[in-house]
């Protein structure tokens, strides 16, 4: 590591010598013009910078010379000429202010300059542009920033929600969990224009998912051309893990007149390992596991994009993505049991060896059908997956029980939908129908190793076919009924019919159900200064595939996990009262009720334990969430973000204990602070986690976490160096306890959360190209864990 520093030190100090240019811009009335951007050209090289509070600018530039000059103000050239540089220099300049207009954005009036954060009618929106703390980072790193959201090197979520969806320019991802991080650590946040957060989707979004959507607008493609970025991450891990992970990547985009392109390609190995247990205890009783984990994912992935402009009305275009994965997973257990037949103990290992195959393809036709705006969208959609393993496990008695397992998992989505937005002077309609169709095919090949020789036990494999339709449509409105008021409304029909064969079980399970889901929101703003909201949706949270299959995941002789074929989808009503004061300060008031909501629950029986997928209550959850960003000192941008909760659950299966109502409280706070005046050296320093909270028939202890880097952005942005540490304390873990009628189970996990990370990224070519930007929408993904 000290070698890394060097190296870093020794390269930035080449940066120092150069001819710098300062000065202030302010406007004809002498007053400071802050947040403006000053840019200087000579041939192809560009230099730039951002005025801070006090209108103060320093431009460091590579030799002398005659440079154009152009100062942007709220997206609006205000400033163009030319400046002759002979070694350190002041050019002060002095501008005209645009005039001050109006701009409506859906029902919310907003007057003269955006600012950082905005409240529309349906979602908070993050203007990533005019943050500069955001600047200079990946995708991952700006979502950490913006409010109401939480982020880490596995997840995102909404804080106090959980199980969102991210989208880019209105398409949902095709992707989640290491994939889907992935992505977005190879997309630039210069390269965004905002983030929307949306609490309660309206009814042009799938209504699958308790949680809401995240929204990443990209930044319109304004010049032809071509760039290539090159990625490389490495990270060090503590906790006596002398393993480093590494990730590299490679992007390509070109623009055209007619034609965009996105290529890329990235290669990862990624080392984890953990510790846990799970400590149930009854009368005179109890089952105790202590386990070990070790995993290496390997992965390597590829993504093509195309978009063709047919004319100015009409573009056709598609993209394709492929990922493969072939994680090596290992896992030792060690137990001790206590019950009526007395005391005893086993262990246990498994060597897992997976194979997982992904294929993702879209196609799509966008046509403007007016000069309103009004368009209609046609897409595609394909996922096809095939994944298998070769699982070994022993268990360890006063005898040896050794299996393999060679579990076999295949599945087909397929998708059709079109959406059509028609646009009138002060109404705004939107309709949409879609099919999607789903068949999953699951083989569970069980074998006892006898003398060395595998041989396949019928009575513990098992199939799985499981078939699914969805047919949904939808229609909303958007009206602005004044210059304060403005008001949408909309109504989504889903109905479902589905499969479920076991043939080893001798089961077939039929269901179809059909729901409406309403949306509603009301918006009012008094003054510029001042803005209220008042949002409703219902939700739906379907099963996965793994969560409705019945075969058994063994993990020793005497332990395994099952699905629950009956297993029924649950649903959200969601209310929220918002106000936003001074476009930097959020209060949001919030109640949500779940009905027939799941998760796991623990069985032990006849000298077996198990669990199972359970529908088994339901839930209140009322509260407030504060955000605040804070930009009054040019030498620092701090993101605020508090959410507090009453919850209580009602459960409605016999041997599960219900939780009494409980307080729960999320947090994060994000500080950047410039260690120079350019703004391209920064400290980093912030924390997250929540207090102990109940929920269900778990009882959740409380976590911390802080984490602090350094953030450089050299050559005009085209290259950044970001070092971080995570979990600096290394706090990071989970623990909590189950609570059943005749025992409760206790549960601990800590991974290598404490990590040192160093991330380069290099960008040549023209800097404002940005390919193919377009993502199609994609639901289901998320359900085929």
């Amino acid at each position: 590591m000290q070698r890394i520093f060097l190296m870093l030190m020794v390269f930035c100090a080449s940066f120092i010598y150069s001819q710098n240019v300062e000065g202030s811009i302010i406007s004809k009335d002498k007053k400071p013009v802050s947040y403006a951007e000053i840019i200087l050209k000579k041939e192809q090289r560009k230099f730039s910078a951002i005025s801070d509070e006090r209108g103060f600018y320093k431009i460091q530039l590579k030799e002398d010379g005659e440079y154009s000059v152009e100062i942007i103000e709220d997206g609006e050239s205000v400033f163009s000429g030319l400046i002759k540089v002979k070694g350190n220099s002041t050019q002060n300049f002095e501008i005209k202010k645009p005039e001050v207009s109006e701009k409506k954005i859906e029902g919310v009036v907003i007057t003269g300059k955006k600012k950082i954060i905005e409240r529309k009618v349906d979602r908070l929106v993050f203007n990533v542009e005019n943050s500069v703390a955001s600047q200079g980072l990946d995708a991952v790193e700006a979502l950490a920033k913006t409010p109401m959201l939480r982020t880490t090197d596995k997840s995102i979520s909404i804080a106090g929600k959980s199980g969102i969806a991210v989208m880019v320019n209105d398409r949902i991802l095709n992707i989640s969990g290491e994939e889907l991080i992935n992505y977005l650590k190879n997309l630039r946040s210069d390269d965004i224009q905002k983030i929307e957060v949306i609490t309660t989707p309206p009814a042009k979004y799938e209504a699958q998912g308790k949680s809401g959507l995240i929204n990443i607008i990209l930044k319109k493609n304004t010049s032809l051309g071509w760039n290539v970025s090159l990625q490389s991450s490495l990270k060090n891990f503590y906790w006596n893990v002398p393993t480093v992970s590494q990730r590299y990547g490679v992007t390509l985009n070109y623009q055209g007149k007619k034609l965009s392109a996105t290529a890329s390609f990235t290669d990862g190995n990624f080392y984890w390992r953990g510790r846990g247990y799970e400590y149930s205890s009854g009368i005179d009783s109890y089952w105790n596991t202590d386990n070990f984990f070790f995993s290496n994912f390997r992965n390597k992935s590829t993504d093509w994009k195309l978009e063709y402009k047919l004319s100015d009305k009409s573009t056709i275009g598609g993209s394709y993505n492929y990922f493969f994965a072939n994680p090596l997973e290992t896992v030792k257990n060690v137990s001790s049991i206590k019950d009526e037949a007395g005391e005893r103990g086993f262990t246990s290992d498994a060597v897992a060896l997976n194979h997982r195959n992904n294929h993702y393809a879209t196609l799509f036709y966008d046509v403007k059908i007016d000069s309103l705006g009004s368009k209609l969208s046609i897409s595609g959609n394909l996922i096809s997956n095939n994944a298998n393993a070769d699982d070994y496990y022993n268990t360890y008695t006063d005898q040896v029980a050794a299996t393999y397992i060679n579990p076999i998992n295949k599945y087909r989505i397929y998708s059709g939908q079109a959406d059509l937005e028609k646009n009138f002077k002060k109404i705004k309609t939107e309709s949409g129908v879609k099919f999607t169709k789903i068949k999953n095919d699951s083989y569970f090949n069980y074998y006892d190793v006898i003398d060395g020789n595998q041989i396949i036990n019928p009575g513990q494999s098992n199939n799985f076919f499981y078939d699914e339709n969805n047919y949904a449509a939808y229609i909303s409105g958007n009206y602005e009924i004044s210059e304060k008021w403005s008001a949408k409304a909309g109504l989504r029909y889903e109905f479902t019919e589905l499969t479920g064969i076991s043939p080893n079980e001798n089961l077939t399970t039929k269901s179809h159900y059909g729901k409406f889901f309403p949306t509603a929101y009301v918006s009012y703003k008094p003054n510029e200064n001042n803005a209220f909201s008042l949002n409703y949706s219902k939700r739906i949270n379907r099963p996965s595939f793994r969560d409705l299959n019945p075969f058994r995941y063994i993990s020793s002789a005497y332990e395994y996990s099952t699905g629950n074929p009956y297993l029924r989808p649950s649903f959200t009503d969601n209310v929220e009262f918002s106000y936003v004061l001074k476009n930097n300060f959020t209060v949001t008031a919030f109640h949500n009720y779940s009905k027939n909501d799941w998760d796991r629950l623990q069985r032990i029986d006849n000298g077996m334990k198990y669990t199972i997928i359970y529908n088994f209550y339901n839930q209140n959850q009322t509260g407030v969430s504060l955000s605040y960003n804070y930009t009054k000192k040019s030498w620092l941008e701090s993101n605020i973000f508090l959410n507090a909760y009453y919850v209580t659950s009602k459960t409605f299966v016999d041997d599960v204990v219900a939780m009494p109502g409980s307080y729960g409280s999320d947090y994060n706070f994000d500080n950047t602070f410039f260690l120079n005046k350019s703004k391209t050296f920064s400290f980093m320093l912030g924390a997250w986690g929540n207090i102990p909270y109940k929920e269900g028939n778990t009882a959740f202890r409380g976590v911390t976490s802080v984490y602090s880097g350094l953030k450089l952005n050299l050559m005009d942005k085209k290259l950044m160096i970001n070092l971080l540490m995570n979990d600096v304390l290394n706090t990071e873990r989970e623990l909590g306890t189950e609570f059943y009628q005749n025992f409760n189970t206790a549960y601990y996990y800590k991974g290598i959360s404490r990590n040192l990370s160093l991330s380069v990224t290099y960008k040549f070519g023209n800097n404002d190209v940005k390919g193919a930007t377009k993502e199609l929408k994609f639901d289901e993904q998320n359900r085929a864990k």
